[in-house]
Parts: structure tokens; C-alpha cells; sequence
């Protein structure tokens, strides 16, 4: 057990070095993004204990920098890490399960896991969910005393940035027309960092479970991705936020943009098994989740819209169900 909590206190180290990396360089950046993973592998390889003194030992590096720094690195990435393992190595033996329960890939007892059902990878993304929308309640709360709240305290940042391009683009110069630029983008700013903050942590959880399957070191059997299942409360919260954040104006409507953009983030992720079942369903598989990726890629924004809205219709007309009872989709994974 020493060992392990010594590894992850080389992993907190690790990853609090790669935060610190993000605001050195361009490169950094990349390095940042790559941030939670030393927290994800160290928890799915060596267990609980090691993933809490992971997130303990990055904020204690992260102190170097400041208070807030800590605190930051505990909320954004040492905490959320934690909890998230915490949650997929749970497991029950699967005569518990109940009818309903999403079915998890190795939980027969010839795959070194004994016959246990796992914890669904449609519930972490639930909790990563959940953890987002109190990140965005928090900074909503803390700045509500502010002039113009969340998108006012975004506001200022952006002019910053604007300041610093070249006029050329259109952008650059402290004038009128940057700062109700500024403004406009900061409304959206808060569902843009939230989505993209999610987007992060579900990567990095996903590469450190390949990673520790591939060295033979994971602790749980990888989820059935394409099998992902929501509970139906986000396919109705989602409607009900857009409509809050058309009618509603000012901060509120900041933070209900925010919300929906957040119960959109599992609906996309369910659209995208749809749209893997739907293609291993057609004899250019390879070729057709190609062209998808390419079309994501270069549209992101219509194209994710068009992958939420057939998450939605998953949640109702049941595609992944009937591709598989024709016998149609080959998606294993």
C-alpha cells in the first residue's frame, strides 16, 4: 500500500507539472490537456487511496503557485479525478443487477474480474456532469455581486486578449466595437469552458482505462461505450434550460446557457454511440465514421448540435435497440 500511495503522489506531482506547463508555452498547452490523466491512471491502476493522495499531492505542488492555485487544481482536475474513480471501481456481483442495469464488458468470470457488474459509464458521465454545474454555480455565486456577474467577470479577460491582436483582425484595439464583442462572447464563455472542460477529463479518463488495460493494470474491465445509457432526466432538463436561457436575460440567462450546454455534453456523447452503431450497421464502416469525424472536425458547432438532437431521439425511439435486434449493427464497443 506505501508503494502505491508513493506512486500517487508522483502522479499529483505530475499532473500539477503539466497545469503549471499550459501557461509556459504553445506547447504547454497540449501538455496541460493532458493534465488528469497521471490522476486517472494512477486511481484506475492502484485504487482509491492513491487517486485522494493524488489529488492531495497536486494541490500541495499547485501551493507553490498561491492558495487560489491550489484550490483550482482540488476543483478542476485532484477532486473530480478522485470522485470519478472512486465511482468506476465500484462493482456487485451480477445476480444484484437489476433488469435494467447497463451491461458492462467483463463481467463474466473468465476475464480475471469474477462475475461483478460494474459501475455504468453512463452514471460517470452523470457525476461529471453534476461536478461541471456546480463549477458553474460556484463561479455564478462568487461573482453575483459583480457589475454585470459571471459574464461581466469574463468581460474584462477577453478585452485583454482582444488588446493584444494585431488591428488587422478586426479585434484588436480598445474600442467600442471590441468591447461589445468582448461582451457578446462572454455570455458564452461559461458554457464554452464547461463543455470543454468536460470534453478534457472524459478523454483523459478514457486514455488512462486503455492505458491500464493495455499494460495489464487495470482494476475494472473498460465500459461498452457504444452501449451508453442516461437517465431520461437530461433529455427533459436540456429543453427546459435552452428555453430559460432564450427568455431569460443578463447573468441568469449566462448561466442557464451554461446548464444546458452541460446536459447537452451526455446527450452528445450517447449520439456519438448512435452514430458508431448506426455505421457498423453499413458495409464502409471505417470509411464512414472517417467522414464523420472530418465533417465534426471542420463544423463542430452544427454538427455536435445534430449529434445531441439524435441523442435525443435515442432516448425515445431506441435506434441502438433495433439496429441490434435486426442483427444489422456489428458496434461491439
Amino acid at each position: 500500500m506505501s508503494r502505491d500511495l508513493i506512486l500517487g503522489g508522483l502522479a499529483g506531482a505530475a499532473s500539477a507539472l503539466l497545469v503549471m506547463a499550459a501557461a509556459s508555452s504553445s506547447f504547454g498547452l497540449l501538455l496541460g490537456y493532458l493534465a488528469p490523466l497521471p490522476l486517472f491512471f494512477a486511481g484506475l491502476t492502484r485504487g482509491v487511496m492513491p487517486a485522494l493522495v493524488a489529488a492531495i499531492a497536486g494541490a500541495l505542488v499547485s501551493g507553490f503557485y498561491g492558495l487560489i492555485a491550489a484550490v483550482m487544481f482540488l476543483l478542476l482536475f485532484g477532486l473530480p479525478a478522485f470522485w470519478l474513480v472512486r465511482q468506476a471501481l465500484l462493482a456487485r456481483p451480477a445476480a444484484e443487477a437489476g433488469p435494467d442495469t447497463e451491461a458492462v464488458s467483463g463481467s463474466g468470470s473468465d476475464d480475471g474480474f469474477g462475475a461483478l457488474e460494474w459501475y455504468p459509464a453512463g452514471s460517470l458521465v452523470v457525476w461529471l456532469a453534476a461536478w461541471a454545474a456546480g463549477l458553474v454555480i460556484l463561479a455564478w455565486l462568487f461573482t453575483a455581486g459583480q457589475e454585470g456577474g459571471l459574464g461581466g467577470a469574463l468581460q474584462p479577460l477577453l478585452l485583454q486578449v482582444f488588446s493584444a491582436l494585431p488591428a488587422q483582425t478586426g479585434a484588436g484595439g480598445d474600442n467600442t466595437a471590441a468591447a461589445d464583442l468582448a461582451g457578446r462572447l462572454a455570455r458564452v464563455m461559461p458554457a464554452v469552458m464547461a463543455v470543454s472542460w468536460m470534453l478534457m477529463l472524459t478523454v483523459n479518463g478514457v486514455l488512462a482505462q486503455g492505458l491500464a488495460g493495455m499494460l495489464k493494470q487495470n482494476r475494472r474491465p473498460s465500459p461498452r461505450y457504444g452501449a451508453l445509457t442516461l437517465p431520461r432526466f437530461l433529455a427533459i432538463a436540456l429543453p427546459l434550460l435552452i428555453v430559460a436561457a432564450v427568455l431569460m436575460a443578463g447573468n441568469t440567462a449566462t448561466v442557464a446557457m451554461a446548464l444546458a450546454a452541460i446536459a447537452a455534453f451526455p446527450l452528445f456523447l450517447r449520439g456519438l454511440a448512435v452514430v458508431h452503431a448506426m455505421a457498423a450497421a453499413a458495409p464502409a464502416t471505417g470509411l464512414i465514421l472517417a467522414a464523420f469525424y472530418a465533417a465534426l472536425v471542420v463544423a463542430g458547432a452544427l454538427v455536435g448540435m445534430l449529434v445531441v438532437i439524435l441523442g435525443l431521439i435515442e432516448e425515445w425511439a431506441g435506434i441502438r435497440r433495433r439496429l441490434a435486434a435486426s442483427g444489422t449493427s456489428r458496434e461491439s464497443e
